[in-house]
């Protein structure tokens, strides 16, 4: 066997191994996208920050409720006509995190950012004043 014999049985054999079929991909364990939650003291608020790259604006949902932040989605796999993948370690799919805040949060005045594959969440706490509200009693009277 010559060197050009044994270079095409190389390439061959290479592309052999790391073809993927053209049935359905397997996409490893399924996206997950990384977060962060911390207090900040300045502004009185819980920030919240997710990894999401590769994805737009409009393909991330975002929920507040009962001391809980979620955010679903899907990153889409880029597929593509007549792509041959040697190797695919980024992890795609539907996804849903839930982060347990822990504290009473005011979801009206929740805001949130999405910059260069961060969503950044803040959420202002709930005023509980330490002084006690008084709330007027009424009465019935029977005519």
């Amino acid at each position: 066997m010559d060197f050009d014999e044994l270079h095409n049985e190389v390439i061959r054999a290479f592309n052999n191994a790391c073809a993927i079929s053209s049935g359905p991909l397997r996409v490893g364990r399924g996206f997950r996208p990384l977060a962060d939650a911390f207090y900040e003291e300045s502004d009185k608020v819980i920030v919240v920050r997710f990894e999401l790259p590769g994805m737009a604006r409009d393909e991330i949902d975002l929920f507040v409720e009962n001391r809980q932040i979620t955010i679903r989605g899907e990153r889409q796999f880029p597929a593509g006509e007549g792509r041959i993948y040697q190797q695919v370690e980024m992890d795609y799919g539907q996804f849903e995190r839930r982060i347990r805040l822990n504290i009473d949060v005011d979801p009206k005045a929740t805001t949130a950012t999405y910059e260069a594959g961060i969503l950044e969440v803040r959420l202002a706490l709930v005023d509980r004043s330490s002084q006690p509200h008084k709330i007027t009693i009424s009465t019935e009277e029977k005519a």
